[in-house]
């Protein structure tokens, strides 16, 4: 059983190691709301999807599976889409709380600008990385027995996010 008094200790650490007051329920451009991310629209191919249980922070997490990515390796995606920008970075905070890793370094530290927040793992390739760009939370990783880069997949991701962040059509997007 968990001591929620820990959980909620532990949390607020969490938030501390990552800076979160710096950065929380802040975005990049005026604060967007994208529905329904379309991932079918990549050039990577997605080798298989599923749809995952949210919590009440989130409307849809899904877990997509991409074809190899070369010399052994494949990269795993969970897009979070949240309710709003700050359940986007609460949800990050959730992720990241099941890291053994303490702190990540920020993506752009490693040559890296994606999303309004962005942390990558701290191996010299980017073999992991995490970001929220308006209400979508994106996590990125190599899961293959060759690690690869997860860079060119991120930035990927992060366009699509801000494409369809542009996008006028009914339902889409709320500015």
């Amino acid at each position: 059983m968990i001591d929620t008094d820990d959980h909620a200790a532990y949390r607020e650490e969490v938030k501390q190691n990552f800076g979160f007051s710096e950065w929380a329920g802040q975005t990049k451009e005026a604060d967007r709301e994208v529905r329904s991310l379309d991932l079918q629209t990549m050039t990577v191919p997605i080798a298989e999807h599923e749809d995952l249980p949210t919590s009440s922070r989130q409307r849809r997490i899904v877990r997509y599976i991409f074809g190899s990515a070369g010399k052994g390796g494949q990269l795993v995606s969970m897009i979070y889409e949240c309710n709003s920008t700050m359940d986007a970075h609460e949800t990050l905070i959730d992720v990241v709380m099941t890291y053994m890793a303490p702190k990540l370094p920020r993506c752009g530290e490693k040559g890296l600008e994606i999303g309004d927040i962005c942390f990558a793992g701290a191996s010299e390739t980017n073999v992991s990385v995490i970001f929220a760009r308006f209400n979508i939370l994106a996590e990125v990783r190599s899961v293959g027995q060759e690690p690869v880069s997860v860079d060119a997949l991120a930035r990927g991701l992060d366009e699509l996010i801000l494409s369809q962040a542009g996008r006028s059509g009914p339902g889409d997007v709320t500015a």
